[in-house]
């Protein structure tokens, strides 16, 4: 059988933020006290921030405004990224045969595409721009582009690219808001697919599988507004996740012939403390593999897309897949919708 292997990836932050000195930055707006309370309690200490918001105060920008700035600044987070992904896999910008982009926080036409002439890729690298989908978004168009590579034996790019800081509300704060306000960072993650080769460093992307629990569908949503993004974040989320994320998981590794225990790590994505916490429990995930996503959590926050590439990233980086170890990346986001996608050491 033909694969693609993922042969690098590359995540980039804007600067940092102390998630202490947002705290101060909006502590005697109305609602203030319930962002103090859920940054003490998020495990969260800082995330990147394309708008600085301690100096430059979007929070009553009209969404064209934000769109356009969250554009620029995702351009220039992304063209970054996707250069070093293709440095590192020895690549040139002309050798990439597609160009997929996702994001639910940027939304032009042409948007995040516009990077392949900027970036050197030729005329006729095809392009394919995918979203919004939300935190999941990254698996899918992973999948996607690997069965492209596979069909086309050409190298593929796909970029994922989330910026929440130019969609920052404003008050006043309720505890949900809140969680927002404090949850979501901004990054940008690259990956470069390639023709699976004998003996060619990398991991196989085997196999797929989705679960969408419709009944859940309103307790994260994502729309737009008059003032940028609105997003509907219920408490209800973490046990809606924990309740189905080991389906998908389970029939992947059923239809492969796996069992968990044969799993090397996972490599799940940081959608808040409470939420891998509650995976943690429902499935029996390793601890180690956890330790990976909380650290990635505390480090940037939950970046939506790019967050299970740099948690993928981490683990393929300290410790790869070896020859027929298997990994499992598992991503989830709204409309109650959970991916799972199995890797193999190549």
């Amino acid at each position: 059988m033909t694969y693609a292997r993922i042969a690098d990836i590359a995540f980039t932050t804007p600067p940092l933020v102390k998630m202490t000195d947002l705290t101060q930055h909006v502590a005697d707006d109305a609602g203030g006290d319930h962002v103090v309370g859920v940054v003490a309690n998020s495990a969260i200490d800082t995330k990147g921030m394309a708008v600085d918001v301690l100096n430059e105060d979007p929070r009553r920008w009209p969404t064209r405004l934000r769109m356009d700035r969250s554009l620029v600044e995702a351009g220039r987070l992304g063209g970054a990224a996707v250069l070093e992904a293709l440095g590192r896999a020895g690549l040139h910008s002309r050798d990439v045969g597609l160009l997929a982009t996702v994001t639910t926080t940027t939304h032009s036409a042409p948007g995040l595409d516009a990077l392949a002439p900027a970036l050197g890729m030729r005329g006729d690298t095809q392009l394919l721009s995918l979203g919004p989908m939300g935190c999941y978004a990254a698996l899918p168009a992973l999948t996607t582009c690997a069965h492209w590579v596979a069909a086309r034996r050409r190298p593929a790019v796909l970029l994922a690219v989330d910026l929440f800081s130019p969609h920052m509300q404003p008050p006043p704060y309720d505890k949900e808001a809140a969680v927002v306000l404090t949850l979501f960072g901004d990054g940008a993650a690259a990956v470069v697919l390639l023709p699976d080769e004998p003996g060619a460093p990398g991991a196989r992307v085997v196999d797929a599988e989705q679960l969408t629990v419709p009944a859940h569908a309103e307790d994260l949503q994502v729309h737009l507004g008059d003032l940028g993004l609105r997003i509907r974040l219920a408490p209800t989320m973490p046990d809606v996740v924990a309740s189905a994320v080991g389906l998908p998981a389970r029939a992947l590794l059923a239809r492969n012939d796996l069992a968990f225990e044969e799993v090397a790590w996972w490599a799940v994505h940081p959608g808040g403390r409470r939420i891998l916490d509650r995976v943690e429990e429902a499935i029996g995930l390793p601890g180690d593999s956890l330790a990976v996503a909380r650290a990635e959590m505390r480090e940037y926050g939950n970046t939506a897309a790019p967050a299970v590439l740099g948690v993928l990233r981490r683990l393929q980086s300290t410790r790869p897949l070896g020859p027929a170890e298997h990994g499992v990346v598992l991503a989830f986001g709204p409309g109650a919708t959970i991916w799972a996608v199995l890797l193999r050491g190549a």
